[in-house]
């Protein structure tokens, strides 16, 4: 079976022929009422003018025929943060990892963002499958209730979140000292050492980070940053890796 994969970058740049299709495609995986399948399609262009958010939908293609559907959007009021909700697949397109295909689209595209730190979507607690499929792609239960802006979400819904990392390459030029500054703090911590720890353990940390960086500027491994949206979390050296990420 081929698939192939479109992002939307705003709900209300879908052709008529589009939204017709994606009218059929909820009457198939809400429930038979045209209606109320409408009015999930509308709900899209009101949520998008009413908060002004940033916006996107992926959808799964076979033949023309849309076989998965989800949406993703920005938190109006943190930019860090973006909900993913209404995933669905058809019925005879299961069991083909589209569910997972369509995610990893959205974690692609998030990149381009910035700014993001994490996503989140609302899954029920006693949903085994769609607990399966956020724990495969990376997600945790936070135990928490999904709170996203104004957006209504079942109290027996749970918040599962998924932290965005970035691996990015130390710019050139960068001196050797501010890579000491900027990937000091992350050291002592993986290394367990307090800022009250002895002078002489925190010497040799040192020391040894210097080394760290001094090898890596002379090409003996690829140093890379980790950020989570704009925060430094970590860095990369040969397969080690300090910090988040």
């Amino acid at each position: 079976m081929s698939v192939r994969y479109i992002i939307t970058d705003s709900h209300k740049n879908m052709s008529q022929k589009r939204r017709e299709n994606l009218i059929d495609f909820f009457c198939e995986v809400k429930g038979p009422d045209r209606e109320a399948a409408e009015k999930a399609v509308e709900f899209c262009d009101w949520y998008e003018s009413e908060y002004a958010v940033k916006w996107f939908e992926v959808l799964a293609l076979s033949d023309g025929d849309i076989a998965g559907y989800l949406r993703c959007f920005r938190n109006p009021d943190d930019i860090r943060q973006w909900f993913i909700g209404d995933v669905h697949v058809r019925s005879r397109y299961r069991r083909e990892g589209i569910a997972s295909a369509m995610y990893k689209k959205v974690f692609k595209e998030l990149e381009r963002y910035e700014a993001a730190e994490n996503v989140i979507s609302a899954v029920r607690r006693d949903n085994a499958k769609s607990i399966g499929l956020h724990t495969k792609m990376g997600f945790f239960d936070t135990g928490e209730p999904c709170v996203f802006a104004s957006f209504y979400v079942d109290a027996d819904e749970t918040k599962y979140q998924k932290r965005l990392y970035r691996y990015l390459p130390i710019p050139e030029m960068v001196p050797a000292k501010k890579l000491m500054e900027m990937f000091l703090p992350l050291w002592l911590e993986d290394k367990k050492i307090s800022a009250g720890a002895d002078e002489k353990e925190k010497a040799k940390a040192q020391k040894e980070l210097k080394k760290v960086i001094n090898d890596g500027l002379k090409g003996e491994y690829d140093i890379k940053t980790v950020w989570c949206g704009n925060r430094l979390t970590g860095f990369k050296y040969g397969d080690s890796l300090i910090g988040e990420g």
